[in-house]
């Protein structure tokens, strides 16, 4: 199956491409290099967009300066100094990677969650491979996170980083709905408790 078909099935929320890809083979090595993908965009776009939030901030500051007390200009001002220091080039490579690695570990904590729920509350027979293969193709609406580093409006990559997460939740669910015959609020639990059980045990922040 050609890639680009495969992506396309994804994104329409296919109904069959779940149990296609967990048999095909070369699958979970794929799925591994979608994930790492995903995660080194994602983390390279929350750079983007937290730059141009502090661009945006110096702007208005600019503007209201005049309205403003000199005392909360100048507390705001520090703040966003130290912020700018975030940047550099040494930390932000530090950062980037902490973000990459903190985000794998979410998502696998994530999948090890899906997979006790299937087994032990859903009294399925899951495999954890598959729902790694599951995750990990799951997350391609967050490959499209690359047009946050080509844009300069902070309201289009807010709306980019937004809508591929939502969407990523989407394919997850109707991953796991096909594979496993999971009922609507099945599926709901495994896909809402996944993402909140990853990010309370190991937040990325």
């Amino acid at each position: 199956m050609r890639k680009d078909n495969i992506y396309f099935k994804i994104l329409k929320l296919d109904k069959s491409i779940y149990n296609e890809l967990i048999v095909a083979p070369s699958s979970l090595q794929r799925a591994i290099a979608i994930w790492v993908a995903t995660a080194f965009i994602a983390s390279l776009s929350v750079f983007r967009i937290f730059e141009n939030i502090i661009s945006y901030i110096q702007t208005q500051l600019s503007i209201i300066a005049s309205e403003i007390p000199q005392e909360l200009l100048i507390e705001i001002g520090t703040a966003v100094s130290e912020l700018e220091a975030i940047f550099n080039s040494e930390t932000t490579t530090t950062a980037l990677l902490t973000s990459i690695g903190s985000s794998l570990a979410v998502a696998l904590i994530g999948v090890s969650f899906v997979f006790l729920l299937l087994k032990y509350l859903f009294r399925k027979e899951p495999n954890f491979f598959h729902i790694v293969i599951i995750s990990g193709f799951a997350s391609v609406p967050g490959l499209l996170n690359i047009l946050v580093l080509f844009t300069d409006s902070l309201l289009l990559q807010l709306v980019l980083g937004v809508s591929t997460g939502i969407l990523s939740l989407f394919c997850l669910g109707s991953g796991l709905k096909q594979v496993y015959f999971l009922r609507n609020i099945e599926t709901i639990l495994l896909v809402v408790g996944s993402t909140i059980v990853g990010s309370l045990l190991l937040p990325t922040s």
